[in-house]
């Protein structure tokens, strides 16, 4: 059985002994889509049952911290028993699906873990979890560190490099400027030119707009040869920010990147 195959297995199960086994998984694009297409094509129902029990999970990852409801000892126990290398991953894929459900997830949760939570990576994922919920608190909370502190910066390049590469050691992977950042820089150029509503992937493009430019901008930023082609810097520019969705604040900022990322030669 390979990942993609064990993680579905984990969603129609729902059992935690399937979850810890699917689940220590390292992620990259090619497994994530495999097991979006199946939770993509489940009605609602099931989708809302999936995420009560991804809700559960994680209320056992964090001792109960997270909603009032009392902890079955033995699945905690099992939980509690895995390495940290085992839990964090378990922890990753969790969030990872949580925030990209076809229902909204509970912004309440993942505040409660990103404030607990003191790993970057685990905050990473909660940031892109929260996109799907329009609330913007952590999202603009983590895009203030990506700006402002140098380890912020080369994780989320680090990181996204590692996820669309397909890299076997995504969390040792260091971005460095040699690197080819293209397969992290198309698929963002993509979604930015998305900007008429009928377009079946608007939602998730005009969710993701603030990362990926500021994703774009410490890329451009941190290299010594700007790659941005003529066509990406245009659909930059015609990038449409001016959505009522955002908040003026969000506005401001993705203006700001918008004209740093142009600016950069």
């Amino acid at each position: 059985m390979n990942n993609i195959d064990k993680m579905i297995n984990v969603f129609k199960n729902k059992k935690v002994e399937k979850a810890i086994k699917g689940f220590y998984v390292e992620q990259n694009d090619e497994i994530t889509n495999g097991v979006r297409n199946y939770l993509d094509k489940l009605p609602e129902e099931e989708v809302l049952n999936i995420q009560d029990f991804l809700k559960s999970l994680l209320n056992y990852c964090y001792d109960g911290k997270l909603d009032n409801k009392e902890l079955d000892s033995s699945d905690y126990n099992k939980i509690k028993s895995l390495s940290d290398k085992e839990l964090f991953l378990f922890k990753e894929n969790i969030i990872y699906f949580y925030g990209r459900l076809s229902v909204k997830p509970d912004i309440s949760i993942l505040k409660k873990i990103y404030e607990i939570d003191d790993s970057k990576y685990i905050k990473l994922n909660v940031a892109f979890a929260s996109l799907q919920s329009s609330k913007e608190d952590i999202e603009m909370d983590f895009v203030d560190k990506m700006l402002s502190d140098k380890e912020y910066d080369q994780l989320i390049r680090s990181w996204t490099m590692a996820y669309f590469k397909g890299s076997k050691n995504p969390y040792e992977y260091v971005d460095k400027d040699p690197d080819d950042w293209t397969p992290a820089k198309n698929p963002r150029i993509k979604r930015l030119s998305i900007n008429e509503e009928d377009n079946p992937k608007f939602k998730k493009a005009i969710a993701f707009r603030l990362l990926d430019l500021a994703v774009i901008y410490l890329f451009v930023k941190n290299r010594k040869c700007n790659s941005l082609t003529n066509e990406d810097r245009k659909i930059i520019e015609n990038t449409r920010i001016d959505y009522g969705v955002y908040s003026k604040a969000k506005q401001e900022k993705m203006s700001e990147l918008k004209r740093l990322i142009l600016e950069t030669k």
